[in-house]
């Protein structure tokens, strides 16, 4: 129950006040006696009434953030990159107040409501900050969580090797520094296919239509929850191991170029993060190449990943796309800056490219220099 006192006057209520302690009723009393118009026999009247929490008025369960099933994070690459090389969520937990300005104002809507409804106006403007953080003291819902599982998309893991392919040199016929069957060798033993197998041929598929060479990689679809474990750099995974089908293959990411084929493959890698990226990071990555959804990989093998160390003496190098990655980043900056890079080899991060009909023959930019031959 809440004690207050009234002030009245000849049985009736005289001001709408109400006064917490009879100490505050008598020197407002004094007041009135003092005034410019003296007002005589007010009394102090102690009353009584059922005090009402605010607490009453909090939901049963609070989801604050509301998560559709058509809410993913397949716009934002970029920030997905950034998670599985950090090994942690924070990259997209940070745009949460971007993307949600006040999740919470459903529920602080609904509870002002009911409470002005029962004359709490008051309370509730008393107690805004209290029932703001007991919302999110009480909140169940997992943003992160759900908008990964929503978020189908492919990564691979490079295995820190460059297949060779064709060169054009200036005004010089075509050349290349190995053979395709050196280049399949060189795979075969990698992945440890036998050769003469129905892989090996599939191998030998892969380098004849990846015509300009590439990165050696095996795609798959990402599974978030393993590919982001939240550990530190010295208790991260040690090992990768690929059983099954997976798909594998030879990609050119600056000449938009390669080609992929479904190997069966049993075979176990040192684990490199640095290595573990998602497609459409690349600049010409196989969805655009292919012309195939990000959703490519779907239903099939994805890797197991172990903290124990593999047996093979096998080591594997960092991948060389992780710094071709950064550099894509930076011409697009300068581009969106208004600017733009001599030597980047993409037309439509330049202005005002012309055409030039002379020997020899090709595309300018005006701006940086940077030159297309025919």
């Amino acid at each position: 129950m809440r004690h207050f006192y009234t002030v009245q006057k000849d049985g009736q209520l005289f001001t709408q006040r109400h006064f917490e302690s009879l100490e505050e009723a008598n020197v407002y009393i004094t007041e009135m006696a003092h005034s410019l118009f003296p007002v005589a026999g007010l009394i102090a009247v102690e009353g009584q009434e059922e005090e009402c929490n605010w607490e009453d008025y909090m939901p049963a369960n609070v989801s604050i953030y509301f998560i559709n099933y058509d809410d993913d994070l397949k716009g934002h690459p970029d920030i997905l990159q950034q998670c599985i090389a950090k090994n942690e969520y924070y990259p997209i937990t940070e745009k949460l107040d971007d993307w949600w300005d006040f999740p919470e104002r459903y529920y602080m809507d609904e509870i002002c409501k009911s409470m002005c409804n029962d004359g709490m106006e008051e309370e509730y403007d008393k107690h805004y900050d209290e029932i703001r953080d007991w919302l999110w003291e009480h909140d169940d819902s997992d943003p992160v969580k759900d908008l990964l599982s929503n978020t189908r998309m492919v990564c691979y893991y490079d295995l820190g090797y460059e297949a060779d392919g064709w060169h054009e040199a200036f005004l010089c016929n075509p050349w290349r520094n190995t053979t395709e069957a050196q280049e399949v060798a060189n795979i075969r033993r990698r992945l440890g296919i036998k050769k003469g197998t129905p892989d090996d041929k599939i191998l030998q598929e892969i380098i004849a239509e990846a015509s300009y060479g590439g990165n050696l990689r095996i795609y798959f679809e990402a599974n978030w929850d393993e590919l982001i474990n939240c550990k530190t750099k010295e208790d991260d995974y040690k090992s990768i191991r690929f059983n099954g089908t997976f798909y594998l293959g030879v990609v050119n990411t600056l000449n938009g170029s390669g080609w992929v084929e479904k190997v069966k493959l049993d075979c176990t890698f040192p684990f490199v993060r640095e290595n573990l990226i998602l497609s459409e990071m690349d600049h010409y990555c196989w969805e655009e190449i292919a012309g195939v959804c990000s959703d490519w990989c779907r239903n099939t093998e994805t890797p197991a990943f172990s903290y124990e160390k593999p047996k093979t003496k096998r080591q594997l190098s960092i991948s060389k796309q992780v710094e071709e990655i950064n550099r894509q980043a930076e011409y697009d900056r300068v581009f969106k800056a208004g600017g733009c890079t001599y030597g980047d080899m993409d037309m439509h991060r330049h202005r005002d490219v012309y055409y030039k009909n002379e020997i020899p023959c090709g595309s300018h930019c005006p701006h940086c220099g940077t030159f297309w031959i025919d």
